[in-house]
C-alpha cells in the first residue's frame, strides 16, 4: 500500500472509487441521485486540499482530502484546523489498511501545517470509518445538521494527541 498525492492521471479513478464507496448508502441519502453527482467529483478537491491516493498493484483502490489551516472549508470547523474529507475506499480492497494509512497521510500534513487540531465530519452509517477516527483518538465533540437526511458529527484530535506509534508515511 502506497499513500501518495494525487496527480491528474488519477482523475477518473478517483472519482469512480468515491461513487463506489458511497454506494451502499444509496438508501440514506434523500435525493441521491444529486448527492451521489457530487460524491463523484471528489478530485475536484484537488483545487482547495491536498488529495491524496492510495495505491496498491498499481490501481487507485482510497482517496481523501487534506484541507490544510487557512483553506476554505465549512463553517463548522475553525480557520486554523486541518481538516479530513471525503475519505473513501473500495468496498471491495477494505480492511487492508488504506483508510488508516489514508489518515496518517493527513495527519502528517496537518503536523506540517502546524495545525493545533485536525478535524473531520462522519456520521454512524459510517461505522467502519467511525470505529477507526474513534481507535486513532478522534473525539465527536457536537452534533452538525443532518446531510441530504443523515445525521453527522464533528470529530477532533488535538495535534498534541497523535498517538506516537502511528505511522505517519512520508
Amino acid at each position: 500500500m502506497r499513500v501518495r498525492a494525487y496527480t491528474e492521471a488519477d482523475h477518473e479513478a478517483v472519482n469512480a472509487v468515491a461513487r463506489a464507496a458511497f454506494a451502499q448508502y444509496s438508501r440514506d441519502y434523500e435525493d441521491w441521485p444529486s448527492f451521489i453527482e457530487g460524491i463523484g467529483r471528489m478530485a475536484d478537491l484537488s483545487a482547495n486540499a491536498d488529495l491524496l491516493v492510495a495505491e496498491q498493484d498499481g490501481e487507485i483502490v482510497g482517496a481523501v482530502a487534506h484541507v490544510a489551516p487557512g483553506k476554505p472549508r465549512a463553517d463548522f470547523f475553525p480557520d486554523e484546523w486541518s481538516v479530513i474529507r471525503m475519505l473513501v475506499v473500495d468496498p471491495a480492497r477494505r480492511g487492508q489498511g488504506a483508510g488508516r494509512a489514508l489518515v496518517a497521510g493527513c495527519l502528517r500534513l496537518a503536523r506540517e501545517a502546524g495545525a493545533p487540531f485536525i478535524g473531520l465530519h462522519t456520521s454512524p452509517v459510517m461505522a467502519s470509518a467511525q470505529r477507526m477516527y474513534e481507535a486513532i483518538g478522534f473525539v465527536r465533540d457536537r452534533d452538525l445538521a443532518p446531510i441530504r437526511g443523515v445525521p453527522y458529527g464533528r470529530y477532533v484530535l488535538a495535534a498534541a494527541d497523535i498517538p506516537s506509534a502511528f505511522e505517519l508515511p512520508a
